[in-house]
């Protein structure tokens, strides 16, 4: 359904309206969010309608005569470009002369108060239509077409004889512009004919219902959406550094505090308020719609403006709505091993999606977080001995008990499990909870049963039955059957606990033990990462641990550093740590839209490496399958990013690859260009990358929309090879071999021309 509605001149909405329950503090918020995905000049929107997902709600806006609509609806929405925006637009244009947006001032909002009735008309027949067209809809054959008024008849006969068709299909074969198709096409559907449905922002209407978007077979894929019934979770988080400078130069944000200032300050309030609020003698209730929000605070959109560009502008593109649909690239299909049909696996793989933004600041987002953060800040909790048993572990396990320790020491994960899940209503797996939580003084447990999967990221322990024991091959398994333990890891450091507790049978001098142990372990990695943070080196610092604690006690701090550097470190360090060798093949694929599978044990460290990536795509939200143990029905195509069980790599053929035991990236071109930008990166401090990288990437996307303009003026005649130079010598010598690229999957031509003449 449609969410809201609003129109914009020149960064000043003029009008608008929701139609959902929201607050006026909400819609502000989703306002600034929207304008944060926005770069550049309206002019840019004025192709085809574009669309971006932002916290679960689907944004389509669209530019006309420098003014530029936007519709917010549910991802089940899907006729919005095809038929809403246009009636939208020519339904404002009746209204107000073209030149609207020329003559509008910035202050006069009053003269726009009567579209607010337009647009709740608009969406109630918009709305019905929709109601009508479930089950009512006409059949549409070569004796109904001769029903229709002549001018139509060519049109629908091309439909009936190809069942499926998309403007640009229909054009090609019937010699009339795409547009007259699209009307053509829309009046038909308003009489009663077809089906419509919109994938990847392309609409394509059909004679029957479709069943689903995935049953045209003709979907390209489109990196920052998410199918809406496998929509998961979408990660966003609001940006907590200042807005850049307004010496950027690449891609600045649209300056909507600047018109919000000048309402403000020379208009009386009332004058505002009612510009952007249903009219005061309208009742609104009978309408069904609320009115729309006010005008975003200059302060609040100083602070928290994102610099991002809108998802159409992944792959710059010439704004072309009549390019026959054959020239884009024909993605090949990708051949999968079929595996053994696995309802759990399939449920993981519907559940573990994510939408990913990653801040301005270029930190991992703070949920994602939850198991380093909840190490204490340095301080160790005494636990209450009170009903409590601190020996409760150690008396029902005698054998590799240093496998637990060190996953409670290190934050790793632990999975308890029976063949008998009535068990788990028996107090043995909560008193084993509280065991482990009384042995964990320097960090807060989560512990969860479950008879579903649940991903490390969500908790620290869990109790599951047997059979969904082989999704977690990496884990430390705690076996109540069999009174064992197996799986994980251990090192000296737990082993040397291990030892000393054996001979330790008063409780009092167990825990304290215990908090000297995690206190030394604790120290030692949180001095160590302030060295690092603050530049300096650890090496006097680190024999000083040695000759103090042992060398067990030192690896063990370091062990326990790099996992809770991720705290303080952006996301190009987490990326740059645990891809030693290719990260440029890695930042490529991201920057381009090519397919990466990150194959590895621990689906946390995965999911990490995921969202550290991301930080080199400031120009669209990642689509990601965060984890997958069976790939079997899954189209790569279909997410920028993928995490993958070890052992998977054969299921994944055409897919860059990021090796997590290598450490190690393969599988795509290395790129100059990019190993030289990835140079300069490494050369800046940690808190400065962040904001180098989105500078550059914009700027990378600016350039390439450059050379498409520069390639446009040409027209229909091929520049020639000293024009191509000419082109590109503006740029870094390599950027001509990326700019391809780049341009690529909406500009084959265009790249093919630009290749062959290098």
């Amino acid at each position: 359904m449609i969410q809201f509605v609003w129109i914009i001149i020149k960064d000043t909405p003029i009008a608008g309206m929701r139609f959902i329950k929201l607050s006026d503090q909400k819609e502000r918020e989703r306002l600034e969010k929207f304008y944060g995905w926005l770069s550049g000049p309206i002019s840019e929107f004025t192709g085809k309608v574009q669309d971006i997902i932002i916290e679960g709600s689907k944004y389509y806006y669209h530019s006309s005569n420098d003014v530029l609509f936007v519709v917010g609806t549910d991802l089940d929405e899907t006729s919005i470009p095809s038929v809403f925006i246009p009636e939208l637009e020519e339904r404002f244009f009746l209204d107000f002369k073209e030149d609207i947006a020329a003559r509008f001032n910035g202050k006069d909002l009053s003269q726009f108060r009567s579209i607010n009735s337009n647009l709740v008309s608009l969406v109630k027949a918009f709305e019905q239509r929709k109601i009508e067209a479930k089950g009512k809809r006409k059949d549409l054959d070569a004796f109904e077409v001769l029903n229709l008024p002549t001018e139509l008849q060519m049109v629908a006969l091309v439909i009936v004889k190809m069942q499926v068709v998309t403007p640009d299909m229909v054009s090609q074969v019937s010699g009339l512009t795409v547009e007259e198709v699209d009307r053509q096409l829309r009046e038909i559907y308003q009489r009663g004919y077809l089906f419509i449905t919109t994938i990847s922002n392309k609409s394509y209407y059909s004679i029957k219902p479709f069943e689903s978007d995935k049953a045209l077979g003709l979907i390209t894929r489109r990196p920052a959406q998410i199918e809406p019934e496998e929509s998961s979770e979408t990660i966003s988080q609001t940006p907590a550094e200042t807005q850049p400078s307004q010496k950027e130069e690449i891609a600045p944000p649209i300056d909507l505090p600047q018109a919000d200032s000048v309402l403000s300050s020379e208009m009386p309030s009332e004058t505002v308020e009612s510009a952007m609020m249903a009219p005061p003698d309208w009742d609104i209730s009978t309408a069904g719609a609320e009115s729309s929000f006010g005008i975003p605070s200059t302060e609040s959109m100083d602070a928290d403006l994102p610099n991002l560009v809108s998802t159409d502008t992944i792959q710059p593109r010439l704004v072309d709505a009549t390019e026959p649909p054959e020239k884009a690239p024909v993605k090949k299909e990708v051949k999968s091993i079929k595996l053994k049909e696995d309802p759990i696996a399939k449920e993981i793989d519907q559940k573990h999606r994510a939408t990913i933004i990653i801040p301005k600041s270029g930190f991992l987002p703070t949920n994602s977080l939850r198991r380093e953060k909840a190490f204490a800040s340095g301080k160790i909790r005494i636990p209450s001995e009170k009903n409590k048993d601190p020996f409760y572990l150690n008396t029902l396990f005698k054998k590799d008990l240093e496998h637990v320790y060190e996953a409670l020491f290190m934050g790793d994960f632990i999975v308890i499990t029976s063949e008998n899940f009535a068990l788990f209503e028996e107090e043995t797996i909560d008193k084993l909870f509280e065991s482990m939580k009384f042995l964990t003084p320097h960090r807060r447990l989560t512990c969860i049963k479950s008879k579903t999967f649940i991903h490390p990221k969500d908790a620290d322990v869990i109790a599951i039955p047997k059979d969904l024991l082989k999704y977690y091959s990496w884990a430390t398994v705690i076996d109540i059957d069999h009174n064992r333990i197996f799986g994980g890891k251990s090192s000296e450091f737990a082993r040397n606990f291990v030892k000393r507790i054996k001979k330790i049978t008063d409780s009092k001098e167990f825990m304290k033990e215990i908090t000297s142990t995690v206190s030394v372990l604790l120290k030692v990695a949180r001095d160590i990462n302030t060295l690092k943070i603050e530049g300096h080196s650890p090496d006097l610092y680190l024999n000083e641990v040695k000759k103090a604690f042992g060398i067990a006690a030192l690896d063990a701090g370091l062990s326990l550093s790099e996992k809770l550097i991720r705290n303080y470190k952006d996301c190009a360090y987490i990326a740059g740590f645990y891809i030693r060798k290719g990260l440029d093949i890695a930042v490529r694929a991201i920057i381009v839209g090519e397919p990466i599978v990150v194959i590895g044990d621990d689906p946390i460290d995965i999911y990490h490496v995921i969202e550290a990536l991301s930080i080199f795509a400031p120009h669209k939200a990642i689509n990601a399958q965060i984890w997958t143990a069976n790939f079997a029905g899954i189209d790569i195509n279909k997410f920028d990013i993928m995490g993958a069980q070890e052992g998977t790599d054969k299921l994944f053929k055409g897919a860059i690859k990021v090796a997590f035991k290598s450490m190690s990236c393969y599988g795509g071109p290395r790129c100059e260009f990019l190993h030289s930008f990835l140079r300069q990166m490494w050369r800046r401090r940690s808190k400065e990358r962040p904001k180098f990288i989105r500078e550059k990437v914009n700027e990378m996307i600016n350039n390439a929309n450059k050379v498409i303009q520069k390639f446009s003026s040409y027209k229909d005649r091929d520049p020639t090879k000293q024009e191509v130079r000419d082109a590109l010598s503006a740029f870094d010598p390599n950027f001509g071999e990326f700019v391809i690229d780049l341009i690529k999957n909406e500009h084959s031509e265009l790249a093919s021309k630009i290749k062959n003449l290098l």
